[in-house]
């Protein structure tokens, strides 16, 4: 269904049923599955509609829910729809090496989603930017520091911003 517009999905059930319905499009991600995960929504419905306020509803018992204008689903399913395998590939990294300095993989996956986890959970719950939240882990002439300069000279930033552009790009192509 990625691409396809609440206009499209609304002819499509007039086609199909006869007639006209109400359709809230959902945007889910795969963290769903355990009620940590993200949608988004999109409709042409009224503000105060009661289906939009049900759809919220039963998608805010597995996470977050956030109403979108229509132009931003390519966006939305970039970052927030793809993005679980993002972090999947960097919580891999991590453990990786650690696995290449002598840590157990087992343990070394399981340190790097909690840590995950929990920066995470630090940027949701302090409301602080998460390069103040950097700042703070890293002491001059310290060991973070020295990491986050060979994550910036690797391109970190620069490799995050393409692949989200990547996806955008895909997902418009497939609107069109």
């Amino acid at each position: 269904m990625a691409g396809t517009t609440v206009s499209t999905l609304e002819q499509k059930i007039g086609e199909t049923f006869g007639k006209s319905h109400r359709v809230v499009r959902v945007i889910p991600n795969t963290p769903l599955m355990v009620g940590a995960g993200c949608s988004a929504i999109c409709h042409q419905l009224a503000k105060d509609s009661e289906d939009v306020a049900l759809v919220k509803a039963i998608m805010a018992k597995n996470g977050t829910v956030t109403e979108i204008p229509e132009s931003l689903t390519p966006t939305f399913a970039a970052l927030a729809g793809c993005g679980p395998a993002y972090i999947f590939i960097i919580i891999e990294a991590l453990a990786d090496g650690a696995v290449k300095n002598g840590m157990p993989r087992d343990m070394a996956l399981q340190l790097a989603a909690q840590t995950m986890a929990g920066a995470s959970k630090m940027v949701l719950e302090t409301n602080k930017h998460p390069g103040q939240l950097k700042d703070q882990v890293c002491s001059p002439g310290g060991t973070t520091i020295a990491a986050v300069y060979a994550l910036e000279k690797a391109g970190i930033r620069g490799g995050m911003m393409d692949t989200i552009n990547a996806a955008v790009a895909r997902s418009k192509e497939m609107t069109s």
